[in-house]
């Protein structure tokens, strides 16, 4: 098997090539992403293994070529912690996967081996699908696809898993820190106007990790969520729930971030609603998550929710008047790590897990979710689920 290794650091590259060597990979390295780029089109590669960060043409540029050129050799980032989110828009751009730096062999010899064997079966499904046969190799082959999909869900549920416990502690800590300091501060008046910057600026320095924090934390909560369910081991509740209840609770809460954005918010609820059966927690989610959307992308006007019984079925729907989705986005919205705006530049905070989330959710409840929108003219999200019947 023959891999790519692309970094501008060499000790990087010089472990890489020694390590995967040993274990016989043939390996080629580069030291920038037009080298590499020349490289891989003059060679047959099994995998590239390439950093996001490189003097002159980054990672996410030589991907991007790459890919034009063999979409279907696996990318595998190597990346800072800091530069996650940019290695998960990577992702979203054809990459298999990414892996933190400094290096974790071990994780790199893994997620290598998932990827190279992914490659190869998918070139299989596709030379089995040419002859339009349904062929026992084509079902094995297909059934080994999800086996690995299956096994990389439970791989990126465990990391979380692990990251969650020492998370928590963080938060906390800083959570106590920032409280007796805030104390200590209030006890203390210095006449130094330079202890006082200073102060002040430990003073905003606890507010972003502890905000950062909680930002972390809730990205790790979307995770094992998104993973839970796809899985099918997410436990679900089923109690007869009112969904007026469900929307008053979670209008509520957002209440202070529709006055501080200056938002007109209404809600139309029709009368005598029947009750639907599932999980009260998780369809509060949704509309969590509806409502946060339309806060952020709305900077001014109005933001709307309604709830009406129509065949059978309860629709309850969030509108608002911000920027509109185009139509080309319409799905791709609900699939995992996509979002609305360019690469790296309007994008909005977060990995684009939140819809998928609610998606997965609403089918769970033998539902399903849709928006309508154009490009200026706002967005209308409406989910629909099976009305409780009287037995």
């Amino acid at each position: 098997m023959h891999v790519l290794v692309v970094d501008d650091d060499e000790m990087v590259r010089c472990v890489l090539n020694e390590k995967l060597s040993g274990i016989g990979y043939e390996v080629t390295d580069a030291c920038d992403g037009q080298s590499a780029l020349e490289l891989f089109r003059g060679t047959v590669f099994d995998a590239v293994l390439l950093d996001l960060k490189m003097p002159g043409m980054d990672g996410i540029t030589t991907l991007r070529e790459m890919r034009r050129h063999d979409p279907d050799v696996p990318v595998i980032m190597v990346t800072a912690f800091g530069d996650v989110a940019t290695a998960v828009e990577a992702i979203k751009l054809g990459a298999y996967d990414f892996t933190e730096k400094p290096p974790q062999l071990s994780r790199i010899m893994m997620t290598l081996k998932r990827a190279i064997e992914k490659a190869a079966l998918e070139r299989e499904v596709r030379n089995l699908a040419k002859t339009a046969e349904e062929s026992a190799a084509l079902k094995a082959a297909c059934e080994k696809l999800k086996e690995l999909d299956k096994m990389k869900t439970a791989f990126l549920s465990s990391i979380s898993h692990e990251l969650r416990t020492p998370l928590t502690s963080i938060i906390g800590y800083a959570e106590i820190a920032r409280q007796k300091y805030c104390k200590l501060l209030s006890s203390i008046t210095p006449n130094d106007q330079n202890m006082s910057q200073v102060l002040g600026q430990i003073d905003a320095s606890l507010d972003i990790l502890v905000s950062e924090g909680h930002c972390l934390a809730d990205l790790i909560d979307n995770v094992l969520e998104l993973t839970a369910l796809e899985a099918g081991t997410a436990d679900m509740c089923s109690d007869d729930i009112c969904l007026e209840s469900v929307i008053h609770g979670v209008a509520a809460e957002f209440t202070e971030q529709f006055t501080s954005r200056g938002l007109d918010f209404s809600w139309e609820i029709e009368a005598d609603l029947p009750s639907v059966v599932g999980d009260s927690r998780r369809l509060s989610r949704v509309m969590r998550h509806l409502f946060s959307n339309a806060v952020k992308f709305t900077e001014q006007g109005r933001v709307s929710c309604s709830a009406r019984k129509a065949q059978g079925r309860l629709l309850v729907s969030v509108s608002d008047t911000g920027k509109g989705i185009p139509g080309a986005l319409h799905r791709a919205i609900f699939d995992k790590f996509s979002q609305i705006g360019e690469t790296l530049t309007d994008k909005p905070k977060g990995t684009g897990l939140g819809l998928p989330i609610c998606r997965l959710i609403v089918e769970r409840h033998g539902g399903n979710i849709w928006v309508e929108s154009e490009p200026g003219k706002g967005s209308t999200f409406t989910f629909s689920l099976p009305a409780r019947r009287d037995i």
